[in-house]
């Protein structure tokens, strides 16, 4: 094995003093009908594996030809528009290139991209202001293909599609604090000492306007539909009750407008309601959400991947701005 490269089922067999087709047994579990492979011989190739860092490929066909032909779409949950929205972008793009995509929950994508399941991975699944992570960062010394959607991290063998919100996030305030007063926010978590972007743009967006914060005004969601639509409820039933609500995702907002219309109220009219994210099911819904986020991207990320797959990226990483803005629709007057 040279140096710097990475190690082969050529060198574990070397390493091994065992043929190929013994390695691959011992790595496929396929101990059975006429082909017997003793103990030693198998704990000294799965010695041979740890000791070079293989790490095998879980396909068969993995196994020959070093591809699983698999893309996984690691994801936070698929009743959030966003995720969804991603995993059914790759769900209808991989197929058309020869590609079965996975989609993953939450962080079980590291086990199963660290033992070799797929060939690339788009990852949307990260927590605010994450800088680096050491999964993305092995994946990446072993050459697998990646896209992180991250405001916050930098390429580094992988590319980067990077969220920059703070204008249109700024746009959404300045927007309501000129025709309303009484904003409630729903947030998608607390901000635990520390002002996420969202939950810190409506704050920023409050002093601008000289309007005063007012804890009676906020809700936190932790990001569940039943949360976000029963504190919707409750910000509809104060006896001042807010004329805008200002959710920090589409899901949240999407649960407003569904508590509006349970209590007799208009949207827009009696109440004005803008979600974060520009997501697919918040433009079809009717009305069509007002929302801040990218033009649609979805495609645009697993594209990225295709070319990072194919080879057509720089090995150092790309980093792709993804400015946002203020989408003005039917929830919202003006």
């Amino acid at each position: 094995m040279s140096k710097g490269s990475k190690p082969t089922i050529r060198d574990v067999a070397l390493a091994a003093d065992v043929s190929l087709t013994t390695v691959s047994y011992v790595l496929s579990g396929r101990h059975g009908g006429t082909t017997r492979i003793s103990q030693p011989t198998q704990d000294r190739v799965l010695a041979a594996v740890k000791e070079l860092g293989y790490v095998p490929n879980q396909a068969a066909r993995g196994m020959r030809r070093g591809k699983t032909d698999v893309v996984a779409v690691a994801i936070g949950n698929l009743e959030w528009p966003w995720d969804r929205a991603l995993a059914t972008a790759a769900a209808r793009i991989l197929p058309q290139h020869g590609l079965q995509p996975v989609i993953l929950l939450g962080d079980d994508w590291r086990k199963f991209m660290m033992s070799g399941g797929a060939d690339g991975v788009i990852i949307g699944y990260f927590p605010e202001a994450k800088s680096a992570d050491e999964t993305v960062t092995e994946l990446a010394r072993r050459g697998v293909a990646q896209v992180v959607i991250s405001e916050t991290m930098e390429p580094a063998g992988f590319d980067v599609l990077a969220p920059e919100s703070t204008a249109g996030l700024a746009e959404c305030m300045d927007f309501l604090t000129s025709s309303h007063s009484r904003i409630a926010c729903i947030r998608r978590a607390s901000p635990a000492g520390r002002p996420s972007s969202r939950y810190g743009a409506y704050t920023a967006g409050l002093e601008r306007a000289g309007i005063p914060l007012d804890e009676d005004l906020v809700r936190t969601s932790h990001h569940r539909r039943d949360t976000a639509y029963q504190s919707a409820l409750e910000l509809m039933q104060l006896p001042d009750r807010p004329t805008a609500i200002f959710a920090t995702d589409d899901m949240e907002a999407l649960q407003a407008i569904r508590a509006a219309y349970r209590l007799g109220l208009r949207v827009p009219e009696d109440i004005q309601i803008v979600g974060v994210g520009n997501s697919t099911e918040g433009q079809e819904y009717d009305p069509a959400l007002t929302t801040v986020g990218p033009d649609p991207i979805f495609e645009q990320v697993v594209g990225v991947l295709l070319d990072r797959l194919a080879g057509a990226t720089p090995a150092e990483g790309l980093r792709i701005p993804s400015p946002w803005k203020l989408h003005r629709r039917g929830t919202t007057l003006g």
